[in-house]
């Protein structure tokens, strides 16, 4: 059975990341002359880190303020707490020639001090903020880019990773595959199903092809405790604690799906 389940997995893995690529192309392409163009990002450097004082980082947007901006700074929003100034002046920072908002220029900082609102479970909003002063000294703030940080176990990311699965019904056999993108280069993913009573059971992904910056894949085998029903499968960056997850179901009546 093990090596019936590994062969189908060395068949079936690159067959199912060129489906799962189409999609990716596929999405966000508009053509449209009137759509309103796509908010930048912010790139985080690291990609996650300790949720507390040493956990420093730089980010920079990924699109340049106005160019009448004179000066940046980035905030963090986090729900039932006031808005905090990361990475520079709470009155604003001199951009640096490319108009482009990056802490790099005043080095590292703490994305979660001690004493800031780093709940778990809760999306944190990090927005880039351009300041523009016109001739009349009246100032305007835009906001070009945003990126959400997640806090799971302790540790910040800033990574959104997706997941699929193939069959998303499994059935008497109990494995199927699931594909992954997203989560941090090199690191382990894993697996648990999550039940609606909250119930999470661990389950094999083995073995694992990641391959950075692509969909990868793995064989998920489901243990002979899972008994039939629908179920979260959730996937977890053993690093980054990033996580996604995606709705399965058991169904014994089926050998296959």
């Amino acid at each position: 059975m093990k090596l019936r389940r590994l062969l189908a997995l060395t068949v079936a893995v690159p067959a199912a990341l060129a489906i799962a690529a189409v999609p990716a192309t596929a999405t966000g392409t508009d053509s449209t002359p009137s759509a309103p163009a796509a908010q930048g990002t912010i790139k985080v450097s690291p990609l996650y880190g300790p949720a507390d004082a040493t956990g420093k980082a730089t980010v920079r947007a990924s699109v340049p303020c106005g160019p009448d901006a004179t000066a940046f700074r980035f905030v963090v929003r986090s729900p039932g707490a006031n808005e905090r100034v990361f990475g520079g002046s709470f009155l604003g920072t001199p951009l640096p020639a490319d108009k482009v908002a990056d802490t790099s220029i005043v080095a590292q900082r703490a994305l979660f001090p001690v004493g800031s609102a780093a709940q778990e479970g809760v999306a944190h909003k990090l927005v880039a903020q351009c300041y523009t002063t016109d001739a009349k000294g009246v100032l305007t703030i835009t906001e070009p880019a945003s990126v959400d940080l997640r806090v799971n176990n302790g540790v910040w990311t800033s990574l959104s990773p997706e997941a699929r699965a193939l069959p998303t019904k499994i059935g008497a056999l109990r494995f199927g595959l699931v594909l992954f993108r997203g989560f941090a280069p090199g690191e382990h993913v894993d697996g648990a199903v999550v039940a609606a009573d909250g119930t999470s059971t661990p389950v094999s992904l083995q073995p694992q092809i990641a391959p950075d910056g692509t969909w990868g894949g793995a064989l998920l085998t489901l243990p002979a405790t899972v008994a039939d029903g629908s179920y979260s499968l959730v996937l977890s960056g053993t690093n980054s604690h990033a996580t996604s997850s995606v709705a399965i179901a058991l169904d014994s009546s089926r050998l296959w799906w």
